[in-house]
């Protein structure tokens, strides 16, 4: 059984200290960390790809968290927010680099949903290049086993139902608008143009084409994920390359053109973030069993702040594994409350003993 966290290394630094925090997360019985390097807001390094990101002040906060994580005999994956970016300098320089919607309005100009809700278009060459020589550049850097895919995707066309009521002018039902489907930038356009003789700003939502322009759409996150591991396999193949994704295959393609048992990854952390759906623990262990079912290697993720008792989170965890999953990823570290630390601790314990029996 794999055992991961998800590790907020702003969230670390600012609240528990390295040393401190790396001691707590051994101590819960988590084996790999997830350690944000690139997030939607710029590098944590003094990076040549990504502009940093300006609380940093250009300092290297990466460096001692590696080190730190390899004395504590932790497998160590840089996790790499890839599609949404918002860091000022870099919008002003690229604005025609992000995407567009429907109605013709890009993200910078007006963001759906939240104000950093600002997203490259995967169609672009620059942006491939960008990302993988952010990978690249992060792989030759820091002593990592792996790289993780995060926000490798469009905006979501359609929210989970959780969420909703959230946001002014979100449908409760699953209703496509225009002012939340992306892309329609003029790459974008051409492209499916060239190929199927059909200007996709053009096309009904009922109409059986739109449907193609769909996967289209999807086939270029597909493109771009499947570039980037290529390069990085090429660069070193024991690196492992995994991806955050949404929950289960037929959401992640549907809410944010995620094809994702198609991406030939080594491992997938599906986000099984069961309150946004207004699903009960159980369906964990449902959603778990969909991906497996597509073949993908998967270690189940789990927002641990939505268990409301041990038993809970343990059911969840327990659930996961019984369905096929390879382990648990835990979001987050560190917590939101003192108390998932033991819980997370007890629960890997008695999934042990359970394994052992």
């Amino acid at each position: 059984m794999r055992k991961g966290a998800w590790v907020s290394t702003l969230g670390l630094h600012r609240q528990i200290g390295i040393e401190k925090g790396i001691k707590e997360l051994k101590d819960m019985g988590i084996e790999e960390v997830y350690i944000i390097v690139v997030n939607s807001g710029g590098a944590l390094y003094p990076s040549k790809v990504r502009p940093s990101l300006p609380q940093v002040g250009g300092k290297d906060l990466i460096t001692p968290l590696v080190k730190e994580a390899r004395k504590a005999d932790l497998r160590v994956h840089a996790w790499i927010v890839s599609l949404n970016f918002h860091q000022e300098d870099f919008m002003k320089r690229n604005k025609y680099l992000y995407v567009v919607n429907k109605l013709g309005i890009s993200c910078i100009e007006k963001p759906p949903y939240v104000d950093h809700y600002k997203w490259l278009c995967p169609s672009r060459p620059q942006v491939r290049e960008n990302l993988v020589d952010t990978f690249l550049e992060i792989a030759e850097r820091f002593d990592v086993d792996g790289l993780h895919f995060d926000y490798i995707r469009l905006p979501d066309i359609i929210l989970p139902k959780g969420i909703r009521g959230r946001y002014p002018g979100v449908p409760k039902e699953e209703v496509l608008k225009p002012e939340f489907d992306y892309c329609y930038c003029n790459v974008c356009r051409s492209l499916f143009k060239e190929e199927k003789g059909l200007d996709p700003i053009a096309i009904p939502y009922d109409d059986p084409n739109y449907q193609i322009w769909f996967k289209w759409r999807a086939d270029r996150i597909t493109d771009i994920v499947r570039y980037v591991c290529k390069k990085v396999k090429l660069y070193d193949s024991s690196l492992e390359v995994s991806a955050a994704v949404f929950a289960t295959p037929s959401l992640a393609y549907r809410y944010v053109f995620q094809d994702w048992p198609n991406w030939g990854l080594d491992l997938y952390n599906p986000m099984i973030y069961h309150k946004y759906y207004e699903k009960p623990v159980e369906w964990i262990g449902e959603a778990v069993k969909e991906g497996v079912r597509s073949g993908a290697r998967i270690s189940a993720g789990i927002l641990i702040g939505f268990m409301e008792s041990f038993e809970e989170l343990y059911r969840g965890f327990k659930l996961a594994l019984e369905n096929g999953a390879v382990g648990i990823t835990v979001f987050v570290y560190p917590p939101p409350r003192s108390e998932l630390k033991d819980w997370v601790k007890k629960a890997f314990k008695e999934l042990a003993k359970d394994t052992a029996s």
